[in-house]
């Protein structure tokens, strides 16, 4: 990720969550919801939720997995780590370190789950496969990982609307719509994925496997 978007997320930490519930109408609550219940996590599992940000998603998700279960939130802002310590530190079972996911981790065969939401169209273009590759190997051998973002495979109006955003916000990252998810994460290593467009094709959840699954190798893209 580029400095000043680092420096840019530095300076929103405080008011990151507030600002996206108003700016989407509350629908980025509801979505991330959605991408928490996609994943399911259970009782006494590991969680990994990369790009945390603010710790919402990780708080929601300790509450699922109960005192004997373990929430990791890694993010690469300082100040994002430090305002979900602060808002989160009554729960036990979770813990937030600042990491930039781009680079090693240091995890293998440890997780149950992984959740990246709206993060991984900011990361680099070469960094992306990388990231995937990364997560496989986090993964315990049942394991997945749901990705929650902008749909990069987007067509029609969505797509008019979706470039639109970006070229006012996200110009840098305009390569996200070259980027084939499904085949990345193939390569990477996975074996079972689904993907589900929400909210008329502008956003995208996306399931994957570490190895097969009772849904079989079926992906709808």
């Amino acid at each position: 990720m580029n400095p000043s978007r680092i420096d840019f997320f530095e300076k929103i930490a405080p008011y990151y969550d507030l600002l996206l519930d108003v700016l989407t109408l509350g629908h980025y609550a509801l979505f991330l919801k959605r991408a928490i219940t996609l994943l399911a996590p259970q009782k006494g599992e590991k969680i990994l939720d990369l790009c945390s940000g603010t710790g919402r998603a990780v708080s929601w998700m300790a509450e699922a997995i109960g005192a004997e279960g373990e929430v990791i939130g890694v993010d690469l802002s300082k100040r994002m780590i430090e305002v979900a310590k602060d808002r989160y530190a009554r729960f036990g079972n979770s813990s937030f370190l600042q990491m930039d996911v781009t680079r090693r981790w240091g995890f293998q065969n440890e997780f149950d789950g992984i959740l990246i939401s709206f993060a991984l169209h900011e990361l680099p273009e070469h960094s992306r496969t990388g990231v995937f590759e990364k997560a496989f190997l986090a993964l315990k051998e049942r394991g997945r990982m749901v990705i929650a973002d902008f749909n990069p495979n987007v067509s029609g109006m969505a797509r008019f609307l979706s470039r639109l955003f970006f070229k006012g916000f996200e110009r840098k990252n305009l390569n996200f719509f070259e980027f084939d998810q499904y085949e990345t994460l193939k390569q990477a290593g996975f074996k079972t994925i689904q993907s589900f467009s929400i909210f008329g094709g502008l956003f995208q959840i996306t399931l994957a496997h570490k190895n097969q699954h009772d849904f079989g190798d079926e992906c709808k893209r």
